[in-house]
């Protein structure tokens, strides 16, 4: 998601747009050599975005027309799948938790009862002042 994104929003500085005098386009270039087309950023801003879109940390963009809808709809899905991902590893979580805390309980609940037991199986049947040998 995160690579269509911002290869949608980052059009612009890739491919070279020519318009005519009267303002429509006529022609639109790549170029060959791959100059501008990679750099040592491009990985870090395609994670960047990806990653902060999640929690709606982006900044806008500002000057892109090119794909900009089909970016903002991708944009959406993405964050709405993300949020809904991330809150089933909550629950996940949660549930590991309480049953490693029911665990825990058990045991200790059980070791509680064991400790009564032998309380009361070592007391002498007969009370206290009579049972002074």
């Amino acid at each position: 998601f995160s690579m269509a994104s911002w290869s949608l929003l980052s059009t612009d500085s890739q491919v070279y747009w020519y318009y005519s005098s009267n303002g429509s386009l006529f022609n639109a270039t790549v170029p060959r050599t791959g100059i501008h087309l990679w750099s040592a950023h491009l990985f870090r801003n395609v994670t960047n975005y990806g990653v902060w879109k999640i929690f709606g940390q982006v900044e806008t963009i500002n000057g892109i027309d090119a794909y900009s809808y089909v970016a903002f709809a991708l944009d959406i899905i993405f964050v709405a799948i993300a949020n809904v991902l991330l809150l089933n590893v909550l629950v996940a979580l949660f549930n590991v938790t309480i049953s490693d805390v029911a665990e825990r309980s058990k045991q200790i609940w059980g070791y509680e009862r064991y400790l009564i037991i032998i309380e009361y199986k070592d007391k002498p049947s007969i009370p206290p002042p009579f049972g002074i040998p």
